[in-house]
């Protein structure tokens, strides 16, 4: 598990100081409550990962982008935990040889994992919690003609 004072850090965005947490390269990762509001970047990864979402609480908020220079090959899930807290929303799938692009919707009704394959430059994934649901909206870059899933735990 991930220190979240060696993995944080303060910048300057759009001349506003917000939070940033640099993921690590791992195959599970918690994300902690004290960094909702915060950007998280993820790394071009060695292996897929899956990402955990803290316990379902009103006004979470968290922001995740691809920060590798070039296609990774590894695949994100992130999961909410519970089918009970499920993502509402979905994401526009844009694929890089501009054959696709595709809106990927969660069923509304049970969809805990949300599913980003082979992520690129530009993927930027918003949440933020309602106490129960996970209101998810975004965009996702990738090579794929499949970037985006949603699935029951």
């Amino acid at each position: 598990m991930r220190s979240d004072t060696a993995n944080s850090a303060s910048g300057k965005f759009g001349g506003k100081k917000e939070g940033v947490v640099f993921l690590p390269d791992s195959a599970t990762i918690a994300i902690s409550a004290n960094d909702s509001g915060k950007i998280h970047v993820c790394p071009d990864l060695t292996a897929d990962t899956v990402i955990s979402l803290p316990t379902a609480e009103i006004g979470l908020s968290y922001e995740f982008w691809y920060g590798g220079t070039a296609a990774d090959v590894q695949d994100w899930s992130i999961s909410t935990g519970s089918n009970s807290n499920f993502y509402v929303g979905g994401l526009v799938h844009h694929d890089t040889d501009g054959e696709l692009v595709n809106v990927v919707d969660s069923d509304n009704d049970s969809n805990s994992l949300l599913g980003v394959i082979t992520p690129i430059a530009g993927t930027k994934v918003h949440m933020v919690c309602d106490g129960v649901q996970w209101y998810v909206n975004g965009n996702v870059i990738s090579a794929t003609n499949t970037a985006v899933t949603f699935g029951d735990a």
